[in-house]
């Protein structure tokens, strides 16, 4: 106990600085030096902050550009959106110039407070430098999920004939036979065709709008061994998912209703993190006109939200 005891002491002090072998005590940090580093990392930080409003601008200048390019697009706007793009691309480069600059500084006075015992302080700045991050990786999703949710504001301007996810469909009724002759295996096969046409098209039962509890009806007609009315409900769900197009009316709603999900939520700082890296991968996918593998990010995410 007693050799624990001196072990835990040593380490104590010279965690706190005791003195060395050659009895001379570690020189306290210039606090002229301490105040530069934080008003460097302060200037990194605004730059960063900066720059990620910069690249924000850009993506969303992307996206309306896309519009511009497409048939039926704004076509005389196209040359002033690319020209505000430039403009702001050529920005961020200088952002990078003014943060490369910056972080040598930072990294030149760091090594010097090393020299001098700034342990402390260079701690206090990393929290800093990381309380910063996690305010920006927020901003950043708020931002990212506004540009989608815009998207699914102005969904009437796509005249692509697609269901959005929530939007009232028009389904045609499915007469029955005059001898109302259905069995249960020709409803279940309707139940299989519909549930693998979602597995295609990475559905989730949320995406069918107002017709989500069609398959939890069609399950109460087969238990009440009505085949009729089985049939009828799941030929009506065979529809819906048919005439869905995931698209970019579908995603914008879908990401709105995530929003909705997110409010709705206890939203701890991890899936914060993992929400704000992925709908960074669905913008992308977004920009690039993937809606499908949008569509499945958005469905990760939304098991990733409880």
């Amino acid at each position: 106990m007693r050799t624990a005891g001196i072990l835990v002491l040593c380490l104590v002090m010279a965690a706190t600085g005791c003195k060395s072998k050659g009895g001379e005590a570690e020189a306290a940090a210039d606090p002229n030096a301490v105040k530069a580093q934080q008003e460097l990392v302060a200037r990194r930080d605004a730059l960063l902050a900066q720059k990620q409003k910069l690249q924000d601008e850009s993506t969303k200048l992307d996206v309306e550009i896309k519009k511009a390019q497409e048939p039926g697009g704004d076509a005389k706007n196209l040359s002033d959106l690319q020209k505000k793009k430039a403009e702001i691309d050529s920005q961020i480069k200088a952002q990078d110039t003014n943060l490369d600059t910056t972080s040598a500084e930072l990294s030149a006075l760091s090594t010097k407070l090393d020299k001098v015992g700034g342990l402390a302080q260079r701690e206090a700045a990393v929290a800093q430098r990381e309380a910063a991050v996690a305010l920006r990786e927020k901003e950043a999703f708020q931002k990212m999920k506004d540009v989608l949710v815009a998207e699914a504001a102005s969904a009437d301007r796509w005249k692509e004939g697609c269901n959005t996810g929530g939007a009232p469909m028009i389904i045609q009724q499915v007469a029955p036979p005059k001898s109302g002759n259905y069995s249960r295996k020709e409803v279940d096969g309707l139940v299989a065709k519909a549930r693998s046409a979602m597995a295609k098209k990475g559905l989730m039962t949320a995406d069918l709008g107002a017709q989500a509890n069609l398959e939890s009806e069609v399950t109460k007609a087969l238990g009440e061994s009505d085949w009729t009315r089985g049939f009828i409900l799941a030929s009506q769900l065979v529809q819906t998912i048919d005439a869905i197009q995931v698209n970019r009316a579908f995603i914008g709603a879908k990401v709105q209703r995530l929003q909705n999900r997110v409010k709705s939520a206890s939203v701890d700082e991890g899936t914060q993190a993992q929400l704000t890296e992925g709908l960074k991968d669905v913008l992308q996918k977004y920009g690039d006109q993937d809606f499908v593998a949008a569509n499945k990010k958005i469905n990760q995410l939304w098991n990733v939200v409880r």
